[in-house]
């Protein structure tokens, strides 16, 4: 090598000046190549630095390094074609190592072996290293998260948004109608979205409001109840029994049955000429003989008979103005008829006042009040107990005569009027008036709504009424007892 030193390097410029002129000179080409490489290949520079680092070296080593190095020759590719010594091998210098790793510190790690070797220092060696570099950067893609900073920048962003404007070109016509129903659905869910959190919104104010007026309820539920039982506790001190109007209307069907059963155990046993002539006297008016003066329907005897029973109760202790046995009873007849002609309700309330009163008599045997009760009582049950003994003779005074005094029909008779008089005591003690509804017998039509026929008959004249029919009540209260009737 020694021998051909002086050759090459006398050579050398000849050389140089025949690629000059054989080929434009690449410096200013090559130079921006070499910026843009470089900027490619900057996103992997930390990654190489302790590649290079390894071949920091102080001066002197790498000068006997340099010395011992062979040189390396230039390619083939930059000889000059018109020079005939483009093959023959020039020896090369090598750059300071520290000026390649300043230049390539942002460099891939995956090609620094290519460098770390090379380091020429004329103008093709550089021109070679930077061309093999173009093609390794080549082969590599481009960085995701590298930014341009030279004025090669707006081109790239022009580049950028023209693919943009490409791809959005390149969208078909019917990927935009479903982009816009897909927008218009997104409109509509987000207004349903609105509309159920308004709902919701609603729902829980309705809700608010349902606990408030179900708290509201309870209160005034509450309240009700104390009202109610304040309510019953004063009435009661006004009212003479605890009935009301069902338990009345109950005790008058009670009462109308013990008759029917105690005359019908008399069944048959009547005397039917004095029967008749009973009939006859005691009700003039009704048409009870045929043409031969004899009973229509002797079946009748056993009706007639509970009819007088009735008329007896009726006139004696349900008419009565008060209470059967009183001297006030006149009297009170002429108040309430005064207070009733001025529309006042005190005769209500004094009426209660009075059968109070009686209630708490009637646990004093002894007492005056008392025993003029206990001496109607008797009055009346004689009339009933005489009155059947006419119709049904000889049997009924010889019956009793025979039976214990618990057995007789005058104890039945006498049982009829307790209850008949506490049931009087009842009436007495309501808001309400009740009384008995008169017919003309006779003459008036059935009426279905306040009379039943014993018979089951639904039309015809009423030949008599057995039990007269009891009514009484208001506009919110009402009470119907139905009469019982016979029909022709």
């Amino acid at each position: 090598m020694s021998g051909t030193a002086p050759n090459d390097f006398e050579t050398g410029p000849s050389l140089q000046q025949q690629q000059q002129q054989a080929s434009p000179s690449p410096t200013a080409t090559r130079s921006v190549q070499r910026s843009k490489t470089v900027r490619t290949l900057g996103s992997a520079g930390n990654r190489v630095r302790g590649l290079f680092k390894k071949q920091s070296k102080d001066t002197s080593m790498e000068t006997t390094n340099t010395q011992a190095r062979p040189s390396m020759t230039t390619s083939a590719s930059y000889a000059s074609p018109l020079s005939d010594n483009r093959y023959m091998d020039r020896p090369m210098s090598y750059p300071d190592t520290h000026k390649m790793e300043k230049s390539f510190s942002s460099g891939d790690n995956r090609y620094s072996h290519i460098f770390t070797q090379q380091e020429p220092s004329s103008t093709f060696n550089d021109m070679a290293t930077q061309q093999n570099l173009s093609s390794v950067a080549s082969a590599l893609p481009p960085p995701s998260d590298t930014k341009p900073t030279d004025n090669n920048e707006p081109a790239n962003t022009n580049s950028s948004s023209t693919d943009k404007d490409q791809q959005q070109s390149d969208i078909p016509a019917e990927a935009e109608e479903l982009q816009k129903q897909l927008d218009q659905l997104n409109l509509t869910i987000n207004k349903v979205r609105q509309e159920v959190t308004s709902e919701v919104e609603k729902k829980q104010q309705l809700q608010a409001d349902l606990e408030e007026a179900r708290r509201m309820y309870q209160e005034r539920e509450t309240e009700y109840s104390y009202i109610e039982h304040n309510f019953f506790q004063l009435t009661r001190a006004v009212r003479a029994t605890d009935d009301d109007l069902s338990t009345i209307r109950d005790s008058l069907k009670l009462l109308k049955y013990n008759v029917s059963r105690v005359v019908m155990t008399l069944n048959k046993k009547a005397d039917k000429s004095k029967a008749k002539a009973k009939f006859v006297a005691t009700w003039p008016q009704l048409s009870l003989l045929d043409s031969q003066g004899e009973l229509v329907e002797p079946s009748h005897i056993n009706y007639l008979a509970e009819k007088l029973i009735h008329e007896h109760l009726v006139r004696s202790v349900f008419r009565c103005p008060v209470y059967p046995g009183l001297d006030i009873n006149d009297a009170y007849a002429a108040l309430s008829q005064w207070f009733t002609e001025h529309d006042s309700n005190f005769s209500i309330r004094l009426r209660q006042q009075l059968a109070l009163i009686l209630v708490k008599n009637n646990k004093m045997a002894d007492s005056e009040l008392q025993q003029a009760v206990q001496q109607e009582k008797k009055r009346i049950a004689d009339l009933i107990y005489n009155d059947l003994a006419d119709i049904y003779t000889p049997f009924l005074r010889e019956n009793d005569a025979q039976v214990s005094e618990e057995k007789s029909y005058y104890a039945k008779v006498t049982d009829i009027l307790d209850k008949a008089f506490k049931l009087a005591v009842a009436i007495r003690g309501q808001e309400v008036d009740i009384t008995t509804l008169d017919l003309e017998e006779g003459k008036q039509e059935i009426d279905e709504e306040t009379m039943v026929e014993v018979r089951g008959k639904s039309s015809g004249v009423v030949r008599f009424c057995i039990c007269p029919a009891f009514v009484g009540g208001d506009g919110e209260h009402g009470f119907l007892e139905k009469g019982k009737v016979v029909v022709v």
